[in-house]
C-alpha cells in the first residue's frame, strides 16, 4: 500500500495562491471531461516519460489511470501523485518544470475529485478487520485480568516488526497453530499461578548474614563494590534452601552504602536466578528491584522488594565434575554505579560500595489465604454450596465479561458451562477443573482478538472503551471505562475528555509511550549495531580479564538500553508537559542520568535515575535528531552513515516513504571502487557513488538529509574532527600513570580530520551541520513534521494504516493542532474524540 509523502513548504506566492485557488481550478472541468481535457495531457507532457510503458521510476506509472476517481479507482495512486504534485517532489528539481500555474490547477483537480469521494465513501463503514492483541498488549492485558505480573510473551514466537511502521494491525496480527499452542501453556500457567489449593501452603524461607572483616583487598567481606570481591562475601549471592513452584515472594534486605566525597546516592540491584559468579553470558536471570541507597553504613537500614517466584529462572539440576548438582536458585546483589568510567578500572575503593549484613526469602506470602488474586475469580457466594453449578455460572459471566471486555451473552456463557462439566468428570478437585475451563476461555478469539462491535449493537460503547485503552494503555479497559460504556456516556465529548487525561496519567501510560516510541522511530535496532571497540574502546563496559576479555559485560544496564530509554523518557516527558512537537526536532533540554551524561559530556549529573536535564548550546544535544539510541541505530558501528540517517529523518520525522534501492542498483562500495580504502567518512564515497546515473537520481534527494549528521559519530558524540584512516585508537589505563586529563588531551590530538557537514537540502536552502539542519526544519518543515507525528498517532491508535480515506480527517485535525502551536497532549486528545477514531469499525 502506498503512503503518500509528507507535502513540502511551498513559497509564498503559492500559498497565497492556493488559499484563493478555486478561481483557477474551475479552469479544469471536473470529472472524465476534466482528465481528458487538462490532466491526462499534463501528465503525457511532464511524466510519462519517467512513468510510462516504457520506464516506470519507483513503479508508478500514470498512463493506466483512466482519470474517473469519482468510481473509486486507484485512489491511493491519485493521492500519491497529489502529493508529488504538491510537494514538487515532481518532476524532480533538474528537469524542466510545468508552469506552476498548470501544476496547481491540476492539484485542485486530483484534490477535489479524492474530497468528493472520500465525502461519499464516508457514509459506508469499512469492512471490519479482525486483529489479535499484539504481544506487548496480551502480556498487560493478562497481568490485568489476573491481577499480577507473569511474564509470558517470552513463550511467544516474536511479533512481526518493520522499520518505522507498526505491529498492531490486521496485516501483523494474524494468528498460527504454533501461536495458538503458546497460548494454551501461558493459559495454563496463568491459571495454575491465578487459582490457588484451599490448604495453607508451605511457607519457604532462607536467611544469610555477612560479618565485616578484611580480605586483604583493603574491601570488607559484607560489601558490595562496582566490580568484584573475594568469595564469601554477598557478591557470591544467596542460594535458596528451598522455594514454591508460583506465588509471591519477599526479600528483606539490611544494608547501607558507602559513599565517597560528592555522592550522595548507590543503586543497589538485587537479581534472582542462576549464578552470576561464572564467567559466562548464558546465564539466566530476572531483576527482582532497585533500591537507591543514600544512608550510611552507620544506619544500616532494612528493604523489602516482592515479586513473583514464577518469572524467576531456576538452574536445572546438572552433572558437574563436583557431582551431580541439585535445582538452584540463587538472589545476588550487584553496585550499579555508574559514572560513565567504568572501562577505565578506577580504584573501586574510591568509589561507592554497599555493606550488606543479611538478605531473607520468604515465599509464598499472603496477606490472607487464598489471596486476593484468587478469591477475584473464586468470588465467595452462598450458591458455591448450595447450587455448585450456579456458582460456577456466575464464575464464568464475571470472569468472560472482565477477559472479553464486554457483557457476554447467556449462550456464551453456557458453552463454557459445558466444558467445565466435561473436565470436571476427569480432574480431581473444583479448583483443577475451574483452571482448565478459563484456560479455554482465555483461548477465546474474544480474548486473544481485540473487541469489535456487532452492527447496531450496544457493545460499541465497549468497542470505543477498548481502543482507549488500548492506545494510551496497551492492556484491557479498567472499571471506571467499563461502567462508563455501561451507562452509554462513554462517547460524550466532556466524558472523553476526562477519560483520556485520566488515562494519561496513569503509569500504564508509560507502557504506551514505551511501545509506540520504540517502533515510530525504530530504535529497537540500536541495540544490535556491533560496536568497533578499537575506534570506541570506552563505549561499552567490556570484561576486562579471561576467556570473555573484550566482550560487554552482562547482567547490568548497558549505556544502549539508557539511550533506548532516554528516547522514550524524553518523548513521554513532551506528553506530559503537552509540549509542541517542535521540541522533538530541538529542545531545551535532554533526558539524562549520570552514565548518558557522561557520555554526551553534560557534567553535574548524579545517579542512574533518568530526568529532564538543562542543556546549552555547546551541549550540542536538544530534541530527537540528536539522541544515541537514534544515532547509533543508525550508523555502521564504525563511522556515521549518511544514508541511514537520512531516511531516518525523512521516514520517522519527515513522514516520507522511502523506497529500497533497485536490486540492479550497485553497493555503495561498488560504485566508489578504490576509493572505499582511502575514505574517511561514508561521505566521501557518496560523492563516487552519486557520479553512477542510476544511483544519482535517488541520492541527490536522500544524502542531503544525512550529511548534517556528520559531526555525530557512530557511538551517537558530537565529534567535529576524526583521526587518519587507519589510526587506531587506544583506551585510557589508569596503571600506564597518567591521569584522564593526559588522556583526553591524547584524543584531541590525534583527531585532526575536520568533517564537512554541509548540504544543500532537497527544495530548501544549503544547511551548516545538525544546527542548520534544526532550524531548516523547524522554519520550512513543521507543519510536515506535525502531520507526520499526528498521523502516526492516528494510526497505532487506531490499529490500522492511514489510506486516502483519512486524508481530510487529517487535515481538520492538524488544522486544529496548528492552532495550538502542535501540542502533542492536545493531539491525543483530539484524535481520541475525532470521528475517525470514535466511529469504530474503521
Amino acid at each position: 500500500m502506498l503512503r503518500p509523502l509528507a507535502a513540502r513548504p511551498l513559497g509564498t506566492a503559492i500559498v497565497t495562491w492556493i488559499l484563493a485557488s478555486s478561481s483557477v481550478a474551475q479552469d479544469i472541468p471536473s470529472g472524465l471531461p476534466g482528465f481528458q481535457s487538462h490532466v491526462a495531457p499534463f501528465f503525457k507532457s511532464n511524466c510519462i516519460r519517467c512513468h510510462g510503458p516504457k520506464k516506470s521510476k519507483g513503479k508508478i506509472t500514470l498512463h493506466t489511470l483512466d482519470g474517473d476517481l469519482s468510481a473509486g479507482h486507484e485512489l491511493e495512486r491519485w493521492a500519491l501523485i497529489l502529493e508529488m504534485l504538491k510537494s514538487g517532489e515532481m518532476p524532480p528539481e533538474d528537469e524542466e518544470q510545468p508552469g506552476e500555474a498548470d501544476r496547481q490547477a491540476v492539484v485542485q483537480w486530483i484534490d477535489a475529485g479524492l474530497r468528493e469521494y472520500v465525502k461519499t465513501a464516508s457514509s459506508v463503514g469499512a469492512a471490519a478487520t479482525t486483529r489479535r492483541l499484539t504481544n506487548f498488549e496480551y502480556q498487560n492485558t493478562m497481568r490485568d485480568l489476573l491481577g499480577f505480573e507473569l511474564h509470558l510473551t517470552k513463550n511467544l514466537p516474536e511479533d512481526p516488526n518493520r522499520p518505522y511502521q507498526f505491529n498492531n494491525t490486521a496485516e501483523f496480527m494474524l494468528m498460527g497453530m504454533e501461536q495458538l499452542d503458546r497460548y494454551k501453556e501461558n493459559a495454563r500457567r496463568a491459571m495454575a499461578s491465578a487459582i490457588v489449593d484451599p490448604a495453607p501452603p508451605k511457607i519457604h524461607r532462607t536467611k544469610r548474614s555477612w560479618k565485616a572483616t578484611d580480605n586483604q583487598t583493603g574491601l570488607l567481606t559484607d560489601e558490595v563494590p562496582v566490580y568484584s570481591n573475594r568469595r564469601h562475601s554477598p557478591t557470591d549471592g544467596m542460594g535458596l534452601k528451598s522455594w514454591p513452584k508460583t506465588g509471591e515472594f519477599l526479600i528483606r534486605i539490611k544494608t547501607g552504602a558507602i559513599l565517597p566525597e560528592g555522592c550522595s546516592e548507590m543503586p543497589l540491584r538485587l537479581v534472582m536466578g542462576y549464578t552470576l559468579n561464572e564467567n559466562s553470558s548464558t546465564l539466566q536471570m530476572e531483576p527482582v528491584g532497585t533500591i537507591k541507597l543514600t544512608n550510611s553504613v552507620d544506619h544500616l537500614q532494612v528493604f523489602e522488594l516482592r515479586g513473583r517466584i514464577e518469572n524467576h529462572p531456576a538452574r536445572p539440576a546438572r552433572a558437574t565434575n563436583r557431582g551431580r548438582q541439585p535445582e538452584s536458585m540463587v538472589i545476588t546483589p550487584q553496585n550499579l554505579y555508574d559514572n560513565g568510567r567504568l572501562n577505565d578500572r578506577l580504584d573501586q575503593l574510591a568509589m561507592p560500595r554497599a555493606a550488606i549484613e543479611w538478605i531473607e526469602f520468604e515465599a509464598p506470602i499472603a496477606d490472607v489465604w487464598p489471596p486476593e488474586h484468587h478469591t477475584r475469580i473464586l468470588f465467595e457466594s452462598p450458591l458455591r454450596k448450595s447450587d455448585p453449578e450456579a456458582y460456577v455460572e456466575a464464575v464464568l459471566k464475571r470472569f468472560m465479561t472482565r477477559a472479553f471486555r464486554r457483557p457476554v451473552r447467556i449462550d456464551e456463557v453456557e458453552g463454557f458451562v459445558e466444558v467445565y462439566k466435561i473436565v470436571s468428570a476427569q480432574l480431581d478437585t473444583f479448583e483443577e477443573a475451574m483452571r482448565e475451563t478459563l484456560t479455554m476461555v482465555l483461548l477465546s478469539p474474544h480474548f486473544l482478538y481485540h473487541t469489535v462491535a456487532e452492527a447496531g449493537g450496544g457493545s460499541r460503547q465497549y468497542e470505543l472503551a477498548s481502543r482507549l485503552s488500548y492506545f494510551l494503555w496497551g492492556s484491557m479497559p479498567d472499571q471506571e471505562l467499563m461502567e462508563l460504556a455501561a451507562r452509554g456516556t462513554l462517547g460524550d465529548a466532556e466524558v472523553l475528555d476526562q477519560q483520556v487525561q485520566r488515562l494519561l496519567a496513569d503509569d500504564r501510560a508509560e507502557d504506551f509511550v514505551e511501545d509506540f516510541t520504540t517502533q515510530w522511530l525504530s530504535i529497537a535496532k540500536t541495540r544490535a549495531v556491533k560496536i568497533n571497540i578499537e575506534r570506541f574502546p570506552r563505549f561499552l563496559y567490556l570484561v576486562g580479564v579471561g576467556e570473555r576479555k573484550g566482550q560487554e559485560v552482562p547482567y547490568r544496564p548497558t549505556i544502549r538500553g539508557w539511550m533506548h530509554a532516554e528516547s522514550v523518557g524524553f518523548v513521554r516527558e513532551l506528553i506530559r508537559r503537552n509540549a509542541s512537537v517542535r521540541n522533538l526536532v530541538d529542545s531545551d533540554f535532554a533526558y539524562l542520568n549520570q552514565p548518558l551524561a557522561a557520555h554526551y559530556g553534560v557534567e553535574g549529573v548524579a545517579g542512574n535515575e533518568l530526568r529532564p536535564v538543562a542543556v546549552k548550546p555547546e551541549d550540542h544535544l536538544g530534541g530527537l535528531l540528536t539522541q544515541g539510541a537514534v544515532l547509533i541505530g543508525n550508523a555502521t558501528g564504525s563511522v556515521p552513515h549518511p544514508i541511514y540517517r537520512a531516511v531516518w529523518l525523512r521516514e520517522a520525522i519527515l513522514g516520507d516513504d522511502v523506497k529500497p534501492p533497485p536490486a540492479d542498483v550497485p553497493a555503495l562500495s561498488d560504485s566508489a571502487g578504490d576509493a572505499v580504502e582511502k575514505a574517511v567518512t561514508i561521505k566521501d564515497l557518496l560523492v563516487q557513488h552519486r557520479k553512477k546515473e542510476s544511483c544519482n537520481d535517488c541520492h541527490a534527494r536522500l544524502d542531503p538529509w544525512g550529511i548534517p549528521f556528520e559531526h555525530y559519530n557512530a557511538i551517537g558524540r558530537f565529534q567535529p574532527t576524526v583521526p587518519k584512516e587507519g589510526l587506531r585508537v587506544r583506551g585510557f589505563d589508569p596503571r600506564a600513570g597518567k591521569s584522564f586529563a593526559d588522556y583526553l588531551a591524547y584524543l584531541k590530538e590525534i583527531n585532526t580530520v575536520a568533517l564537512d557537514a554541509s548540504a544543500c537540502v532537497p527544495h530548501g536552502p544549503e544547511v551548516q551541520g545538525m544546527h542548520g539542519l534544526k532550524s531548516h526544519l523547524l522554519a520550512d518543515r513543521l507543519h510536515d513534521i506535525a502531520r507526520n507525528v499526528l498521523r502516526r498517532l492516528l494510526s497505532y491508535g487506531i490499529g490500522r494504516k492511514l489510506t486516502y480515506r483519512d486524508r481530510y480527517a487529517v487535515e481538520t485535525l492538524l488544522k486544529e493542532a496548528e492552532n495550538n502551536d502542535y501540542k502533542l497532549r492536545d493531539m491525543i486528545l483530539a484524535i481520541c474524540k475525532s470521528a475517525t477514531f470514535t466511529r469504530l469499525n474503521n
